[in-house]
């Protein structure tokens, strides 16, 4: 029998869980990290008022586009055994309640961008985030041609670290501002070809099934890839083409700014950063052939993309690491790794202490 105590308690945590489902909290650290990393590419030292800031406004966005995606998606999402346990699939929320809720993120992020006095550029930078992410909630797996809507994504994602790094300039002189610009719009083409990547091949894959069903068009179906049979995905050699272009692309992007030195690391300091990303390139690449590869069964595809997407991201902030301030630093790593604590630890703990080991089949996705 459980103790008075522990029944209220659990009650908390149950909702405490609900919550988190329903905003997708687990991904926010990807979220929360674009303002910040945007803004340290014009100055490594932020306020603690701009951080706080920074994270509230990515908190908004993200809170519009999960929900907003999942409003739209609903019918979709019912037949998808993935998502089973959303709230709104569950009906613990009603869709309208939903649409409110996200709806007014937007506004929410407006009045924390004035708080921050930010200016002109700031506000468009934030209100074509916010645009595009609705364009792509709305025709996205829609289009004729889904890399449209997969790049209208990507370009929703970078413009948060062009918020970030438009926030951050407005204290600046116009000679600092322009020096820094190469960085920061080479952060925003590594934000939307991740994206591209993700959405187009590592979410195409895992959705197929459902998505052909419901007659959506994505880069993957485009291409080709079909399911096999249950437990294994026919994946053309036009397809793999498309997805190792792009992973490609993204790596080259990475270590960019490393050949360039564009931050001004002393041979030390450039030498271990370059090591840490080429370590977690080489982790991502390894993870990225398992998730393409035409052999093998899905569990043992799904069971990569996590540890993938945790190898990539932890590639971004070793390139930023020794850049930042402590301050900084500190609320980035909290910021990103917090959010996992309550899903994916055991995930994360496996991608650090086993980076060059073979994925382990799983029969679940998160």
């Amino acid at each position: 029998m459980s103790s008075p105590v522990g029944r209220p308690l659990a009650k908390t945590w149950h909702v405490v869980r609900a919550v988190q489902v329903f905003i997708r909290f687990p991904a926010f650290g990807f979220t929360a990290m674009l303002p910040l990393l945007g803004a340290a590419t014009v100055s490594p030292h932020l306020t603690p008022q701009q951080m706080l800031g920074l994270v509230a406004v990515a908190f908004a966005f993200h809170c519009f586009s999960y929900v907003l995606n999942d409003v739209v998606d609903l019918p979709v999402d019912r037949t998808q055994p993935l998502r089973a346990g959303a709230p709104l699939v569950r009906g613990a929320i009603r869709p309208w309640q939903a649409l409110v809720f996200a709806l007014s993120q937007a506004p929410l992020a407006l009045v924390i961008t004035i708080w921050l006095e930010g200016e002109g550029r700031s506000i468009v930078a934030l209100g074509a985030a916010f645009a595009l992410m609705a364009v792509y909630n709305l025709w996205g797996k829609r289009a004729i041609l889904p890399l449209v809507t997969d790049v209208a994504q990507g370009m929703a994602w970078g413009g948060l670290v062009l918020y970030g790094a438009s926030l951050r300039s407005g204290h600046l002189t116009p000679v600092e501002q322009a020096s820094l610009c190469p960085l920061t719009m080479n952060l925003f083409a590594i934000v939307v070809v991740y994206i591209v990547l993700i959405n187009g091949v590592h979410g195409s894959l895992r959705d197929l099934d459902n998505d052909l069903k419901w007659g959506m068009r994505t880069m993957a179906i485009l291409l080709g890839a079909r399911p096999r049979s249950a437990a294994q995905l026919a994946i053309p050699r036009r397809f793999a083409i498309y997805a190792w272009a792009l992973q490609a692309l993204l790596a080259g992007l990475l270590l960019l700014p490393l050949v360039q030195n564009a931050f001004g690391y002393a041979p030390i300091a450039w030498v271990i950063t370059l090591a840490a990303v080429l370590l977690f390139t080489a982790r991502s690449l390894r993870l990225f052939a398992t998730i393409v590869a035409n052999s093998g069964d899905r569990a043992e595809r799904v069971s990569a993309i996590g540890p993938y997407l945790f190898a990539s991201l932890s590639g971004l902030v070793a390139l930023f690491a020794l850049y930042l301030d402590r301050e900084l630093l500190a609320v980035l790593l909290v910021a990103c790794i917090a959010p996992l604590l309550p899903y994916g630890l055991p995930q994360v703990m496996k991608a650090v202490r086993r980076p060059f080991s073979r994925p382990t089949p799983t029969t679940t996705a998160k």
